[in-house]
């Protein structure tokens, strides 16, 4: 993710729940899909710090960077096509609430929001975002149209549930053991995610839960995953919401790319014997829908190395817009860059984004069809993506899949 001015320049965004796992080189070591059992469900308690952090710095400092029309259009927006969105669904996304598990959501005359809780600082409601990331993720979901520039959200009719899971800017007071895992550690791990699912899909009228929170776990340093794989399939399943994640973006912390496709390889074609970093929560692909970043063509995003920028994976559903994107501050003013240690304003990119226009779609999608089960929501998204140029069969004979872009590149207005 960014981190403003603590941590230097990081033009890929994205949130990390670190486990302070090492990656040292690619291995192969098979695995499988994961396996889930239904019993193990986090408990709904009220969220709270696992233990005591202590801030790290100056909080994120996002800007509009020099030269922007603030006028039009930001790119992914247009790639969107809201006019035509809002008409085919007749509304915004009205009636629907998006959860949002991220860093916290600041307050903006521009969002529908409430708070669920914080697992970052005690007492603290979800409405406070030190890294600038969950108020973008939040306006790019629902954020409202204004006068004063082009920029609005896919739905700004739905409201917003904000639940601070993480965030670069805390760390543990007081860490146990030693070295620079330790020292490096942020806010945010596998325990709370889990917890702070099961909190937002207990909350009356969620019908759709974001994701942009990504903990990259190598094979061969596994954790334990159980009780969030149970936590999601409970939401999914026994409440019907739609749960979107983010891939996870190459130089964050441990996520090590994964191969793409091999369609030689017998009952493997997708090739998860071949991962060697797990994306959670995205890699429970059977309740959750995935997304990589594209560019406004529907080409896979680069990054400033001309490298992909996100982690790849069997896994993946959907690519959808994620390179250059906008967003607004606390006082509903456009931005569309993050400070870095220099004091230079750096552009926002990354999976997380990408996330939250897939999140906007959905919640448009519940609204008009509110008969649609979650999981024939997510199956709309994915048949109706415009399929790669290379893959492997998919046995429902629409087209083709690979570990880049899933199905391909969303088509929101075919969805709707």
């Amino acid at each position: 993710m960014h981190r403003g001015r603590r941590a230097g320049v990081v033009g890929v965004i994205q949130v990390v729940a670190s486990m302070a796992l090492v990656w040292t080189a690619p291995a192969a070591q098979a695995i499988s899909p994961p396996v889930i059992d239904p019993g193990a469900v986090a408990a709904n308690e009220p969220p709270t710090p696992p233990e005591d952090l202590e801030s790290t710095g100056p909080c994120a400092e996002p800007g509009l960077i020099a030269g922007t029309d603030v006028g039009a259009p930001p790119g992914p927006q247009a790639f969107m096509n809201l006019p035509a969105l809002w008409a085919a669904a007749g509304g915004m996304g009205e009636g629907v609430k998006v959860g949002m598990i991220d860093t916290g959501v600041n307050a903006s005359p521009r969002l529908h929001v409430s708070g669920a809780g914080d697992y970052v600082v005690k007492g603290g409601d979800g409405l406070q975002d030190c890294d600038s990331h969950g108020t973008v993720v939040a306006s790019i979901i629902a954020g409202l149209p204004s006068e004063g520039d082009g920029f609005s959200g896919v739905a700004p009719g739905a409201e917003l549930v904000s639940l601070r899971q993480s965030s670069s800017g805390f760390r543990p007071a007081h860490p146990s053991g030693g070295g620079d895992q330790q020292a490096e550690r942020r806010a945010g791990n596998i325990t709370t995610l889990a917890k702070g699912l099961r909190v937002l899909a207990d909350t009356p009228g969620i019908k759709v839960i974001n994701m942009s929170v990504v903990a990259c776990i190598p094979v061969l340093k596994p954790v334990d995953q159980t009780v969030l794989g149970a936590t999601i399939r409970y939401a999914a399943v026994e409440k019907n919401i739609v749960l979107v994640a983010a891939a996870g973006n190459i130089g964050a912390p441990d996520c090590a790319q994964n191969p793409d496709i091999d369609p030689g390889r017998s009952g493997d074609s997708r090739n998860w014997s071949g991962v060697v970093t797990e994306s959670a929560p995205g890699w429970f692909s059977d309740y959750v829908l995935t997304v990589s970043a594209t560019d406004v063509t529907g080409q896979p995003a680069v990054n400033d190395k001309q490298r992909e920028m996100s982690v790849f994976g069997p896994w993946i559903g959907v690519g959808a817009p994620g390179l250059l994107v906008s967003g607004f501050n606390e006082r509903g003013e456009l931005i569309n860059g993050i400070k870095n240690q220099d004091g230079l304003l750096m552009s926002m990119s990354g999976t997380s984004y990408s996330a939250g226009y897939v999140s906007g779609i959905a919640a448009l999608v519940r609204s008009m069809r509110p008969d649609l089960s979650a999981a024939q929501v997510i199956q709309r998204i994915k048949l109706t993506a415009h399929s790669p140029g290379a893959g492997v069969d998919n046995r429902l004979g629409y087209g083709v899949v690979d570990n880049r872009v899933g199905y391909g590149v969303i088509d929101p207005l075919a969805a709707l």
